[in-house]
């Protein structure tokens, strides 16, 4: 389906199910909530799809590109959530692309998100029975200006794939940062996270506050097989690379979490943080340039073998 030959990109989604639906090559689209149909492979070539000046309000709870059913493939989208033109207003629920209901299959890659407002991606398949589904983001840029809430959002989902994709400047200092697997509830499902070769910067901000690269906040749900590797993460303006949260009661959250294979370095904070109740096996990293590399915060240690420290004062702090 040709979106040229329809009077909306809407219309032209509409009757792609199972199908392709084909964007000219570089044109430029305001949307709001453009819903993806089951099947359809949307092929970008480039096009932006963009969200309205000053459309922003405290009760906007949105997507620029939402996903409606299985076997969704989102491939060459540039995404503009138009930030800077929202006014005073903003609002952490608006996404650019929503993956949000019991769906399964679902690829993004190759898009480009910038000026974003909530979440470049967002994925929320449901509670229970969303065993075996699989999202997969990768080859996608990820660019804001320390003012927009994650790059990728999990808070439920299971064999969800995060790789080679690249963020810079992201997020707001009260927000979590490049990729946050956290749920929301006790009955959210996570399990078979794997987070990998993605290259994670930020430059140096002022103030304080959230400035993480990769987090599972597990304070309130067990999660299963969550893995950070390979990844290359930097930068003064981050807080610590990797960030795991537990239970601040002090029962011990028996998720399944392993930090390994990263080389973390010139971060303006700890390399891996460890808070409130949650061991985390942290193996074969190489830390770079940090203070402390490890901080274990009221938590539980698990194995720290084969970590390489370079130029750290402090390889763990407790």
């Amino acid at each position: 389906m040709l979106v040229e030959n329809y009077a909306t990109p809407q219309l032209a989604a509409n009757a792609a199910a199972n199908k392709r639906l084909v964007f000219p090559s570089a044109h430029t689209y305001i949307v709001d909530e453009l819903l993806i149909p089951t099947g359809c492979y949307v092929e970008g070539n480039g096009s932006i799809l963009k969200t309205a000046n000053t459309s922003t309000t405290g009760s906007s709870d949105d997507g620029t590109l939402r996903v409606g059913g299985n076997g969704v493939t989102i491939d060459g989208l540039k995404f503009d959530g138009n930030i800077q033109n929202q006014g005073d207003a903003w609002n952490q629920h608006r996404h650019q692309v929503r993956v949000q209901g019991n769906y399964s299959n679902i690829l993004v890659k190759n898009c480009d998100f910038y000026n974003i407002i909530g979440d470049g991606v967002y994925i929320n398949v449901g509670s229970g029975g969303n065993n075996g589904h699989t999202i997969e983001v990768h080859d996608c840029t990820f660019t804001a200006a320390n003012n927009n809430r994650n790059g990728v959002s999990i808070t439920s989902g299971t064999n969800v794939h995060v790789h080679h994709n690249t963020f810079k400047n992201i997020a707001r200092p009260d927000m979590p940062g490049a990729i946050d697997v956290e749920p929301n509830s006790v009955s959210d499902i996570v399990a078979d996270i794997l987070i990998e070769y993605n290259t994670i910067t930020r430059a140096a901000l002022s103030g304080t506050g959230a400035r993480y690269g990769i987090l599972a906040a597990m304070s309130n749900c067990v999660g299963a097989n969550i893995v950070f590797r390979n990844n290359n993460i930097s930068g003064a303006g981050i807080g610590a690379a990797c960030l795991v949260v537990g239970d601040n009661s002090g029962t011990l959250n028996t998720s399944a979490i392993t930090v390994t294979a990263n080389d973390i370095h010139d971060a303006g904070g700890a390399g891996v943080e460890l808070d409130y109740g949650i061991k985390t096996n942290i193996t074969n990293n190489q830390f770079t340039n940090l203070s402390p590399a490890i901080l274990n915060y009221f938590s539980y240690l698990g194995d720290t073998s084969g970590n390489i420290f370079t130029n750290v004062a402090t390889e763990i702090s407790h």
